[in-house]
């Protein structure tokens, strides 16, 4: 099986998708951002004793979690509704920044009409099915400034060893009255951030913060102190909070708020 794994991570996202599709199509959840009906949704997250211990959510095993078809997770359904209802995704023209684009939010993104669709990531040879994404470095993007009216950045910024310089490029690139969101795995312990930028051990990488290619655990209030650093208006939007009803039928994470940075209108 664990070959068979292997030899199908060859195929192009396209086709690895479609055959996802076949072998998981279902009549039990509705996925809204790939738009296809499954059995179930599957397990997710976990596996590294410092993520329970530090309770951080965005990392602990959550069940019921993610679609087997896209792979999108609460995380990513709750950025879909955001965009959907304060954002103005679908209602009206968005210039969006989307950075290491996840395929489920990049399927329904692509669906709605008005969206000026850029994606980016360090490596976009990884996105083979994305067309024009550019390659790019966070901490240095080749966009104009106020170039983006939203910017989605999730789980990106605990790889990023400068990262107050990746918070002042998003920044520097959000549009004036634009939307900021910048999710990551946030410790709720109250241990604060811990983090180590030139940290070039995997395996202590995956001890310490949970995975081998991170260099910190963020503390929510920390994280959202260098938002503001950066100049950005940061707030924690709670889905539970203004729809619980819906919160629950798109099986988010009660314990999961979404930073959003926001600059003055103009």
């Amino acid at each position: 099986m664990a070959h068979i794994r292997q030899l199908t991570t060859l195929l192009p996202q396209p086709v690895r998708f479609g055959l996802r599709r076949l072998a998981f199509r279902g009549s039990g959840v509705d996925c809204p951002l790939c738009g296809t009906e499954v059995r179930s949704l599957a397990g997710h997250g976990g596996g590294a004793e410092v993520l329970d211990r530090r309770r951080v959510v965005g990392g602990m095993r959550r069940e019921n979690d993610r679609c087997p078809v896209c792979h999108g997770a609460d995380r990513t359904r709750m950025m879909m509704l955001y965009l959907e209802r304060h954002a103005g995704v679908g209602t009206r023209p968005v210039r969006l920044l989307h950075v290491a684009p996840d395929f489920g939010l990049y399927l329904w993104l692509k669906r709605q009409n008005g969206v000026d669709y850029t994606a980016t990531d360090l490596d976009a040879a990884r996105y083979r099915h994305i067309d024009g994404i550019e390659t790019a470095d966070l901490t240095r993007l080749p966009f104009a400034d106020a170039a983006f009216d939203a910017i989605v950045c999730s789980h990106v910024l605990e790889h990023v060893p400068d990262d107050r310089a990746a918070f002042a490029e998003l920044a520097r690139v959000l549009a004036p009255g634009g939307h900021a969101l910048l999710l990551t795995p946030f410790a709720l312990d109250g241990k604060g951030t811990d983090e180590d930028p030139g940290l070039d051990d995997p395996a202590e990488q995956d001890r310490r913060f949970g995975q081998w290619d991170h260099v910190r655990i963020y503390d929510r209030d920390d994280f959202l102190a260098r938002m503001s650093a950066a100049g950005l208006a940061a707030t924690l939007w709670d889905p539970f909070e203004e729809d619980a009803d819906t919160a629950r039928a798109l099986h988010l994470n009660p314990e999961e708020r979404l930073p959003i940075g926001q600059l003055p209108s103009a």
